[in-house]
């Protein structure tokens, strides 16, 4: 803000305290200042001052001037508060605070920073500091106001109290010791698990340097990892070393560190979690001395066995690894590179597993891959990987099957599989060529049922397998119908009682036409249960809910679909709107409510047309 100058060249600075404030705000011009240039000056100062500034008038106590922060620190108009008292107003909230520091006012005829609570127009509640001075001029008293807005102050001192609280608790509560040293490793903070786990009291741990329960190479291994967070400003992924307590006996902390700077970032020590490993390291030491036998066992192991570092160089390979691989000695497969004893793809998806494992994420421990034999064979290999411990370090076994007979099985299989599925395609289409022709007003009946109801299978998301088996059962679900006399299938009137048991009967006859047809689909069942319904009304056997198997379900609302839009010798088609009509009003009652949703979507929204 520039600075305003009388005429005897004395500047006047910048609104910042109550008493500039007043200054500013009753500031006149000397008698050669231009009266304008002295109007603009005085009325910039207390408009744009940061803080509520009020003028009232005394002894009435109204406002007769305010600045622009009034009216958006509290939300009212010029027009809402000139003439107003604080009264009228309702801006104070403690008003035995208000009282006070009026009483205070009055006696020694100024106040500073008083901190009380204001009320907003809209009702909402501030933190501010009231500051006021009774100010004589031209015969007549006034009180200048002074409110600094300080809610979002004391909102971010409340808050930090509250974390502080909360750490503290953690620190605690908690079962993982925290400490932080200084540069030279020296103690200045811990919680109680530290003590606890040294054995030392509060006041002798504070300022004790890891030298005094540490051995002299522990001591130089902790340099060394400290060093390096210092030298690097990362911190450590966690550590293990021995400590000596203060009754004689060790004990292993396992120890995370970084580095704690002050508030310039200057490093001041480090800070870290610690936590005491000693069983664990027993259940090593345990480990590492049964590991002879172990060997022994992978040496005589018919499967292929290889120990690894986390970079992949092999340690040890056992006779059957050389076997798969075609070699004779452990040095030609140590020695031939990786690229060579695996295919291009298996070594491309290796190098992504490395990758992630050198970047800490874990890697599947299981995987299949494809190598290439010393004589040039490819052969399919499953990989079993899991981390041990060898040699007393950790390191990473890697077990091989050979499964490259059992992939030409699997492959031969699904040959078998696909000539089977072409042959049940096949007989699936005679089969409903047959039907058909029996019955001309039902031509098409059954393909049409088939496309719907692998449409609405899709739109349900089912699996593809179990797609095509409803396909293959909505091409067919009328089978049984070639057992029915033609003048009762082509019958344009009303049916008996007997006549429409013999209609009924043709699920019964599909069921025993395809049930020895061999499928990797229920046929058989789909077809012989698309008449039951979901409340049990239906037939042959009045089936119920779940117990219906979802193919049938999905077919039973395709068939009602297409049967209703289609003509019959009995009636005319009825259209869409009416089919869709029937099923949507018995969804969950005779309808599965999932099949009738994709079924309503379909036509609605998707255009789907039979």
């Amino acid at each position: 803000m520039q600075e305003i100058k009388t005429a005897n060249a004395k500047k006047t600075p910048p609104v910042k305290s109550r008493k500039d404030t007043k200054e500013a705000f009753l500031y006149r011009p000397q008698p050669e200042e231009k009266h304008e240039n002295w109007l603009q000056k005085s009325l910039f100062l207390f408009q744009h001052n940061p803080a509520s500034i009020v003028l009232l008038r005394l002894p009435e106590k109204k406002y007769i001037d305010i600045n622009k922060t009034v009216l958006r620190t509290f939300g009212f108009s010029r027009q809402d508060v000139i003439g107003k008292t604080s009264d009228e107003l309702d801006i104070f909230v403690e008003q035995d605070k208000r009282q006070l520091a009026l009483k205070q006012l009055m006696q020694q005829g100024y106040i500073e920073n008083f901190e009380m609570k204001f009320r907003r127009r809209d009702k909402t509640i501030l933190d501010g500091l009231f500051s006021a001075e009774i100010i004589q001029h031209r015969e007549k008293r006034y009180v200048l106001v002074v409110i600094t807005d300080i809610t979002s102050r004391n909102l971010a001192q409340q808050a930090q109290r509250e974390n502080e609280e909360k750490y503290r608790t953690i620190l605690e509560t908690t079962e993982e010791g925290y400490y932080e040293i200084d540069l030279a490793g020296n103690f200045t903070f811990f919680n109680d698990p530290v003590c606890a786990l040294l054995g030392y009291s509060e006041n002798e741990l504070r300022g004790m340097n890891n030298r005094q329960y540490t051995s002299r190479e522990t001591a130089r291994k902790v340099f060394q990892a400290f060093n390096k967070v210092y030298r690097t400003g990362r911190p450590t992924k966690e550590f293990d070393w021995e400590i000596i307590r203060k009754d004689g006996t060790k004990r292993y902390i396992e120890q995370s560190a970084s580095l704690k700077k002050d508030s310039s970032g200057k490093p001041i020590g480090f800070r870290g979690i610690i936590h005491d490993i000693t069983e664990r390291k027993q259940m090593e030491d345990a480990l590492r001395k049964s590991e002879e036998n172990f060997r022994h066992s992978l040496d005589d192991s018919p499967l292929g066995v290889r120990i690894v570092t986390e970079e992949g160089e092999t340690l040890y390979a056992n006779q059957a690894i050389l076997d798969i691989y075609g070699y004779t000695y452990v040095d030609e497969l140590k020695n031939t590179p990786l690229h060579k004893r695996y295919t291009a793809e298996s070594y491309a998806d290796f190098q992504q597993r490395q990758e992630k494992r050198l970047m800490g994420e874990a890697g599947p421990p299981e995987y299949e891959i494809s190598i290439v034999r010393k004589d040039g064979e490819v052969r399919h290999v499953l990989a079993l990987r899991k981390e041990i411990f060898w040699n007393g370090q950790k390191r990473y076994q890697i077990i091989y099957q050979d499964i490259t007979e059992r992939r030409k099985a699997e492959l031969k299989l699904q040959e078998t599989l696909h000539t089977l599925r072409k042959s049940i395609n096949t007989t699936i289409q005679v089969l409903g060529i047959a039907s058909e022709a029996r019955d001309p007003y039902t031509a098409g009946h059954q393909r049409r049922v088939a496309d719907l109801a692998r449409a609405i299978a899709t739109e349900m998301k089912l699996p593809q397998d179990t797609i095509e088996g409803i396909r293959m059962a909505g091409a067919i679900h009328d089978i049984g119908k070639i057992s029915i006399p033609s003048e009762i299938l082509c019958k344009p009137t009303t049916l008996s009682e007997l006549e429409f048991s013999l209609i009924k009967s043709h699920c019964q006859y599909s069921y025993e036409i395809i049930k020895d047809v061999e499928s990797p689909w229920p046929l058989a069942d789909i077809v012989y249960q698309h008449h039951e319904r979901m409340d049990g009304s239906g037939y042959p056997r009045s089936l119920k809910g779940e117990d219906i198997l979802i193919e049938a379900r999905i077919i039973a609302v395709a068939d009602v679909v297409e049967a209703i839009i289609s003509y019959r010798p009995y009636r005319p088609a009825l259209g869409i709107e009416i089919a869709l009509a029937e099923i949507e009003n018995n969804a969950g009652t005779l309808y599965d409510v999932e099949a009738v949703s994709a079924c309503l979507k379909l036509f609605r929204n998707k255009n789907f047309k039979i």
